[in-house]
């Protein structure tokens, strides 16, 4: 595991060096520009790399700049690297089909001001489309028909909120006064509630915050990968002193449902759908919850009625939700596989810089009619 680290680091090194001197070149030749750019591009390079070394030992506020600068400039560097490759890719090209006269590209990329303003330029459109994209939730609905159930149901699907250093308080009441708004008798979260850290979680009192949330049903939650990455002993207590009833490869049974709340998949002992769901009542409309949407046929085996997962941010941003699309059978939206109902969020909240390109932040409400 600590190799394979190392070689991701190097390999991200690697890239940000070879982008860093192509930068270097593009610029126009004065000394304070280039020093100031190549000073944002170590601050964040290194940012994320303190923080997850240092960063609980630091202040709160602190720990915090380095997560927000180094989350978000992995978002806006990876397109300036995407704009760097294709301008090496098109002099390539060049080179051997003679498009334009290398002498005029050699001009038109090499310590142009116009170009490097024009670069910046199409990165900080696209971050702010970006930003704008992630504070407009979706809402997203469905309705499943079913006989197993006396009256109608309404349910909000929440997933994936990281609280932490990236949302505020403030940010947080909002989407409860949106849940609110649905006039939901049950609240489910698909895990990832809490993001790397508790420190800023507990500092903030966000518990508080959740407490508002007002299902009659209650509010329900499974494991996500982060529960187990922030500590899971205290996450556990933070679900507690949420109101929210944590689901750990347990079964919680009412008003003709059952919710079914699997332990993560990066936990090694979690048990067997199979062994979860033996002694459920078949006659009941059961809800599964299970952060990552692997083995959605081992659903439709056990017969759940509605599988509700997250984890895939369906990558966050484009071009990483291809790589998302690939990994998942379905990673993000509603599918129906055979008498099973599947709803994979791509998350409320976010992990790192507030960006949605390509994707989108969005609550599911399922409305359950008979």
């Amino acid at each position: 595991m600590k190799s394979f680290f190392l070689t991701i680091l190097a390999l991200y090194l690697a890239v940000n060096v070879y982008t860093a001197v192509r930068i270097y070149q593009f610029m126009p030749a004065n000394l304070w520009i280039r020093i100031t750019v190549m000073a944002i591009l170590v601050l964040g390079f290194v940012s994320l790399i303190v923080f997850f070394r240092f960063g609980e030992t630091m202040p709160v506020e602190t720990a915090g700049f380095f997560y927000h600068f180094g989350t978000s400039w992995m978002i806006a560097f990876l397109y300036v690297f995407i704009l760097v490759f294709l301008v090496d890719l098109f002099r390539i090209i060049n080179h051997f089909a003679h498009i334009i006269d290398k002498e005029a590209v050699h001009g038109l990329f090499r310590h142009n001001a116009l170009t490097s303003v024009i670069g910046l330029g199409i990165v900080a459109l696209i971050l702010l489309f970006g930003n704008l994209q992630y504070h407009n939730k979706k809402r997203s609905h469905i309705t499943i028909k079913t006989d197993k159930i006396e009256k109608p149901i309404r349910i909000v699907g929440i997933s994936d909120l990281h609280l932490g250093y990236t949302i505020s308080k403030k940010e947080l009441s909002k989407w409860v006064e949106m849940i609110n708004a649905e006039k939901p008798d049950m609240v489910i979260i698909g895990g990832d509630l809490i993001d790397n850290q508790l420190r800023p979680v507990l500092q903030h009192s966000l518990d508080q915050e959740l407490q508002k949330i007002k299902a009659p049903l209650g509010i329900y939650g499974c494991t996500g990968n982060h529960e187990y990455i922030s500590g899971i002993k205290n996450s556990i207590n933070f679900y507690h002193r949420a109101g929210i009833m944590l689901l750990r490869d347990s079964v919680f049974q009412m008003n003709g449902l059952t919710i079914v709340g699997r332990e993560d998949h990066s936990y090694k002992n979690r048990k067997t759908l199979s062994e979860l769901t033996k002694d459920i009542d078949k006659q009941t409309f059961s809800v599964l919850l299970s952060h990552q949407p692997y083995n959605l046929d081992e659903t439709v085996q056990e017969s759940i009625d509605f599988q509700f997962s997250g984890h895939t941010h369906r990558g966050q941003v484009f071009p990483i939700s291809l790589i998302a699309d690939k990994i998942f059978e379905l990673s993000q939206g509603y599918l129906q596989k055979g008498n099973t109902h599947f709803y994979v969020s791509s998350g409320l909240g976010i992990w790192g810089g507030k960006f949605r390109i390509g994707t989108q932040s969005e609550y599911l409400v399922l409305d359950l009619v008979n």
